[in-house]
């Protein structure tokens, strides 16, 4: 996504006053910027800015110098832009001009990765032009500001300050300047979850350019509209967009905008599995990037386009030929990276070569995707050589690394990060076994279970100033590899000047994990679980919980359990594709449109029982509680329903989840159990109207809790339901959950209002401010809980995308606590077995054991005895 950062210091007419030579000149730069021609517009504002100062003209010499220094900028020459701002500055006599050289100053430094700089100097430059009554001058500064808030994370603030600039640019009239600042807020509200807002601002922003006639805006709005629809999974309209806005950057000559058009209409058709027409797209869009003088970018094209070669061998070295033709260091070493990988086994000696080349360059240009790849190809060079120490070493290097990367990625992001790098875990457990280590199996394991979760969002100071501090030292690196790429690895100053402000980041990094660590009890959903965590975890553990990580490695299975005195390693012989195979099948079974017979069902039961609970008997023994902490195929199936001893585990135990056992630490310190009040709960029933009995189990709830607040039919509409979250300890919702296999990402509640009722899976973290007092959400609806991975018809290609479930978005969204279903159940059942949860909450029973007494009441009634009536809700989260 391309920010704007607008080219606000320009002005609309000539300077009044100038002479006759100067305004020839300024016109023509003008004219040749409108073009796009930078190489022009620099040669005529140079030779208008020598006329101004031989006539002595210090007002159009400022302006020419702040052209100057903007076109510059854009075409990378910071310190020259910067010399020519510095030279503004000498002629800024008030305020307004002041104003003006600030925002110049802040946009060089934006351009060179220091966001943190850019705010500061754009909060000044917006109070210099409110206090000298320049409403034009503030707008624009505020647009920056927005953008520089964006870019340290602060998206509260940078929300704040595009917002006023809309309202100012509409009290001017301007336009342009209301499109620039609704697109930019539109980013901010993408960032955030807010994605049919996003849709929204950017429909009326491309309005806006279309009524000034700026194509390149138009261009920019409908690209980030095709963002937000690919979000939305409309896929087929955002192609759509993506051919208008390259429509509209052909007419205007923006050959850069062109290749990031074609590059996104590339991308989409990677994802449709439609090889040949990304091929093209992507062909095109290496030749537009070169014809704009953008090697780099060419040749980050050409990796994606060597990813579906038919002869990636052949294409990737190619690009590391072009890669090194050009001097670009950083695409050289992914190029050598993925040779690597490529002949691993098959030509060991020249992988090791080419991974020499990828850690040469991932060290030298601080490339962090570079360099957990590179020591992971490593330890398994280490380990097919048979030095399992070293492997080891190496293979910690890669987790970390990984988990470093992860945390600097937008929430959207950092879950896909993950997929495909699971065997990375699983390579150093199975390494870490080898050699006895039990405890440091576990604690990978877990590392590997937080991995896999969409990173929490900060809900306090400490929190928000640690993800920004990672997000500001991620930028710092790229800008930081960038200038080294540049200067050949030398130590510019500008290198030099990196490197001291990532260093007393680091600094500021060190203190802010330490103030966490010491006050709050959530900081391990915002970094990895390390030893000492996972001691103090053991150490608090109530009596009578037994907690188990299952580790599913490719010639066996692993079943990692502690108590509160003791962690131990139970090891299953059965390959891991047997386990996986399974689980995938009972999941099937339960998710079939057709009861099956309830036989074939506890037959497949019965072997995972076999497989994941007599192993662990001697621990159950006496247990009340078991949590359990999944990954990959465990998720998709409910442990209570395993069967061991002709019984089903629910019978025996409460069998709760979590996301990771990392967070136990926090339940740990709990001061009280949860309770559920009739005033502090909200229930929302049938909201579509084809659910009569979603109606009746909402009206059951409401007669045992006096006071509560009830939603039905068409009154659950977003806004009421948004609205009466407020200050609610407990939601229930009882509607559809509607799952899309092909498409996680379109995946959706139902609520009242038809498509625009529509909750959908991206948008439900963006519901923290309303469920900021809410400890249980109860998602009483079809595959509410269900996780889905989607993947291309061809199994050999990557996986395209994977969601935990809907009912995981709501624990980004801060809530504790999720019941959530696991495939799609029967409505008389699920209003039975509510009424059951909710009569054992209002007696006193924890969540835990509220849910596995409603289940086994279910059990015991021979209409309802079969699995697939009890066995789909599954408790998430804080059970107490």
């Amino acid at each position: 996504m391309r920010f704007l950062l607008p080219l606000l210091l320009m002005l609309a007419a000539p300077s009044w006053g100038a002479a006759p030579e100067v305004e020839i000149e300024l016109n023509k730069g003008q004219l040749a910027w409108d073009a796009n021609d930078h190489a022009n517009a620099l040669v005529h504002w140079a030779l208008a800015l020598k006329a101004a100062r031989a006539d002595g003209d210090d007002a159009s010499e400022f302006d020419l110098l702040l052209r100057l220094a903007s076109t510059y900028r854009v075409v990378g020459k910071l310190d020259t832009a910067a010399a020519a701002t510095e030279q503004a500055a000498e002629l800024a006599r008030n305020g307004v001009n002041r104003g003006r050289v600030l925002q110049s100053q802040g946009q060089i430094a934006m351009a060179r990765g220091d966001a943190r700089r850019a705010e500061k100097l754009f909060q000044q430059a917006f109070r210099t032009h409110r206090d000298t009554s320049d409403p034009q001058g503030a707008a624009n500064s505020a647009v920056n500001l927005g953008v520089a808030r964006t870019a340290i994370g602060d998206l509260n603030g940078a929300s704040k300050a595009l917002v006023a600039a809309a309202g100012l640019f509409d009290t001017l009239g301007d336009h342009r300047g209301r499109a620039d600042a609704l697109t930019n807020l539109a980013v901010v509200q993408r960032k955030s979850g807010q994605l049919p807002e996003a849709r929204k601002t950017l429909e009326a922003a491309v309005e806006l350019y279309r009524g000034a006639g700026d194509l390149a805006g138009e261009a920019d709005a409908l690209t980030n509209l095709g963002l937000v629809l690919q979000d939305l999974g409309r896929d087929e309209i955002a192609k759509d967009l993506y051919e208008a806005a390259l429509k509209a950057a052909r007419q205007r000559k923006d050959v850069r905008l062109q290749a990031s058009l074609l590059t996104n209409l590339g991308t989409l058709a990677h994802a449709w599995g439609d090889g040949a027409t990304a091929v093209k797209y992507y062909r095109s869009a290496e030749g537009a990037f070169a014809d704009a003088g953008m090697d780099r970018e060419a040749a980050g094209v050409g990796l994606n386009r060597a990813q579906i070669s038919t002869d990636p061998i052949t294409a990737y070295s190619q690009v590391l030929d072009r890669a090194k033709t050009a001097g670009d260091g950083r695409i050289e070493a992914m190029a050598a990276l993925n040779l690597a990988s490529l002949l691993l086994e098959s030509k060991p000696a020249d992988a090791d070569k080419y991974l020499v080349a990828a850690e040469s360059g991932a060290k030298r240009y601080e490339l962090p995707d570079v360099a957990w790849r590179a020591a992971y190809l490593r330890g398994q060079l280490e380990l097919n050589r048979g030095k399992r120490k070293a492997a080891i070493v190496q293979l910690r290097r890669a987790v970390d690394s990984i988990e470093r990367t992860r945390r600097t990625l937008d929430r959207s992001d950092a879950q896909q990060f993950v997929l495909g790098k699971t065997e990375v875990y699983e390579t150093l457990i199975d390494a870490l076994l080898a050699e006895g280590d039990s405890h440091g199996a576990f604690l990978y394991a877990q590392r590997l279970q937080m991995a896999q979760l969409p990173p929490a969002d900060a809900t306090d100071e400490t929190a928000q100033k640690y993800q920004a501090l990672a997000a500001e030292e991620e930028r710092l690196v790229g800008a930081l590899s960038s200038e080294l790429n540049e200067s050949g690895g030398l130590e510019s100053e500008r290198a030099k000047a990196l490197r001291k402000q990532l260093d007393g980041l680091r600094v500021e990094f060190a203190e802010t994990v330490d103030e966490l660590r010491a006050s709050n009890p959530n900081f391990d959903r915002l970094v990895r679980v390390d030893p000492e965590d996972l001691e103090a975890v053991q150490r608090d553990l109530d009596p009578g919980v037994v907690v188990l990580q299952p580790v599913m490695l490719e010639d066996k299975l692993v079943l990692l359990v502690f108590t509160k005195d003791k962690l131990v390693a139970r090891t299953v012989e059965v390959e891991g594709h047997a386990v996986a195979k399974a689980a995938s099948r009972l999941a099937r079974m339960m998710q079939a449109d057709s009861l099956l017979p309830l036989g074939v069902v506890d037959s497949v039961a019965q072997q995972l029982g076999e497989w994941l609970i007599a192993p662990i008997q001697a621990e159950l023994e006496g247990a009340q509680v078991l949590v359990v902490s999944a990954t990959g195929p465990f998720r998709q199936i409910p442990f209570g329903m395993l069967r061991h001893n002709d019984r089903y585990l629910v019978q025996d135990i409460a069998v709760v989840g979590v996301t990771h056992v990392g967070s136990l630490r926090k339940r740990a310190t709990l001061e009280k159990r949860f309770h559920v009040t009739g005033d502090e709960l909200l229930l929302v029933g049938n909201p579509d109207g084809s659910l009569p009995g979603a109606e009746e189990e909402v009206a059951l709830i409401a007669h045992r809790f006096e006071g509560s607040t009830t939603l039905v039919g068409s009154e659950g509409t977003r806004a009421a339901v948004f609205e009466a979250a407020h200050g609610k300890s407990t939601v229930h919702l009882a509607t559809h959950g509607r799952i899309d296999p092909e498409q996680p990402t379109r995946s959706h509640l139902v609520l009242a209002g038809g498509d625009e009722g529509r909750l959908s899976y991206r948008e439900i973290p963006g519901l923290a401010p309303y469920l900021s007092e809410t400890r249980l959400v109860v998602l009483s609806a079809c595959e509410s809980g269900r996780p889905v991975t989607a993947k291309p018809d061809d199994e050999s290609e990557e996986v395209v995308i994977s969601i935990n479930g809907l009912s995981a978005q709501f624990r980004r969204a801060g809530v504790e606590t999720m019941v959530a279903s696991l495939w799609k159940v029967d409505d008389e059942a699920t209003r039975t077995l509510m009424g059951s949860f909710y009569a054992e909450l209002a007696q006193g029973s924890d969540i835990g054991r509220a849910l596995q007494k409603a289940q086994v009441s279910l059990l015991a009634n021979e209409a309802t005895s079969h699995p697939d009536y009890w066995g789909a809700f599954v408790v998430m989260g804080d059970w107490r």
